[in-house]
């Protein structure tokens, strides 16, 4: 009797482990951009001469090539599109949710104010992480291009309110204005066919480096590995006008 009341007791457990491995999936945050003024102009230390007032900036991302031991696992669905017609140059209002289907808690910058990062020395560099969600237009599956838009949202673990902690199987809703362009990797033929068919979003993470000076900006961007799964994307009539 007490071997089968142990067996009994292990069903139990594990089944209550996966019920509450099911609830734990949910929506932990949402963010509008559309509704939102973002701030990310960052200030710069005083002109000590007078000449060369111009302003510049220099960008270098880093893409991840590959990882063995990737950081995290992110699924990124497209959830809706204001429409399903658009011509190139249109702006488009998109839906998208980034949910950690990893098995281990992973954060992720959640405010669009770069600008509440930068230290009071304006002239000090500061790092922060950047999460950059792109929306992808595609052919079937032989072909894609981010040319649909993007958003960006900041933070940083020193300054409270700007990071959120995904735990796995929750998720956060994101709302954003994307712009469709013309591709530059050889996809206009395929829109003028009308072969592209559809759109996807899909999220990286940067650790990022920037520093401020009188005349410029620079900034350096490193992805941070994670293992993608892209969730549904949406039909897509796109043409050129």
């Amino acid at each position: 009797m007490h071997r089968h009341s142990s067996a009994s007791i292990a069903i139990v457990l594990a089944i209550a482990l996966t019920l509450l491995s099911t609830c734990h999936a949910q929506e932990v945050a949402s963010v509008d951009l559309t509704k939102v003024t973002a701030r990310v102009e960052l200030r710069r230390p005083k002109q000590i001469s007078t000449e060369g007032k111009g302003w510049g900036g220099i960008e270098r991302y880093e893409p991840c090539l590959g990882s063995a031991n990737p950081a995290g696992s992110l699924r990124t669905t497209l959830v809706s599109l204001d429409r399903t017609h658009y011509q190139v140059g249109d702006e488009s209002r998109f839906e998208v949710t980034v949910e950690n289907v990893g098995s281990a808690p992973l954060k992720i910058p959640f405010s669009p104010h770069l600008a509440d990062l930068q230290p009071e020395d304006p002239a000090q560099k500061f790092a922060y992480s950047e999460l950059q969600l792109a929306v992808w237009i595609a052919a079937g599956a032989e072909w894609s291009t981010n040319t649909g838009g993007r958003v960006t949202l900041y933070g940083d673990d020193d300054h409270p309110g700007t990071m959120m902690q995904l735990n796995p199987g929750e998720w956060v809703q994101i709302i954003g204005k994307g712009k469709f362009e013309l591709p530059y990797d050889g996809g206009l033929d395929l829109i003028r066919s009308a072969q592209a068919d559809h759109v996807y979003a899909q999220a990286s993470l940067y650790r990022v480096e920037s520093l401020v000076t009188p005349s410029a900006v620079a900034t350096v961007g490193r992805e941070v590995c994670l293992a993608q799964t892209r969730g549904q994307g949406a039909p897509i009539q796109l043409t050129i006008p």
